[in-house]
């Protein structure tokens, strides 16, 4: 082999890796799993409005989707990498930002419901949150693929 054929190979090795990375990144982004997401964020955040025994069992089947999508997303992932230190951090951070926005919508419905009477208050906050999370989903997947890439 001449210094030809492995600088060939090399630059075959960097460009399978980077498709790899950029694959990696479509499937955690992809649309079906994003809206499964966000119905489960929906009526895990909207439960607390149902009265004690449906507003359990709302949560509870929430989580149910939250961890079969998290589980059916990973079983048909053709590409896997390990989780290094800066993805945990995005999740991490995503849920942050999940709870923060919560509050946030929570604080702004519950002053709805004095001034306008609204019923329901979490139910207009999870509904905010989940759209919030759906609008995000573009610039978070570019700074993620960023983040892959820079790993």
């Amino acid at each position: 082999m001449n210094s030809n054929d492995a600088q060939a190979a090399l630059a075959d090795v960097h460009r399978m890796q980077e498709r790899s990375r950029d694959e990696y990144v479509r499937q955690q982004f992809t649309w079906p799993y994003l809206l499964l997401t966000a119905l489960g964020v929906f009526v895990a955040l909207a439960s607390g409005d149902l009265p004690a025994p449906w507003g359990t069992a709302a949560f509870l089947a929430a989580e149910a989707v939250l961890i079969g999508t998290a589980v059916l997303q990973r079983r048909r992932a053709s590409v896997r990498l390990k989780a290094k230190g800066p993805d945990t951090l995005f999740v991490l951070g995503g849920a942050v930002a999940v709870i923060v926005a919560y509050v946030a919508f929570n604080v702004v419905t519950s002053l709805g419901v004095v001034a306008f009477d609204l019923p329901a208050p979490r139910t207009f906050a999870a509904a905010g949150v989940a759209l919030l999370f759906l609008l995000l989903a573009g610039p978070s997947r570019r700074v993620y693929r960023s983040l892959v890439r820079h790993a």
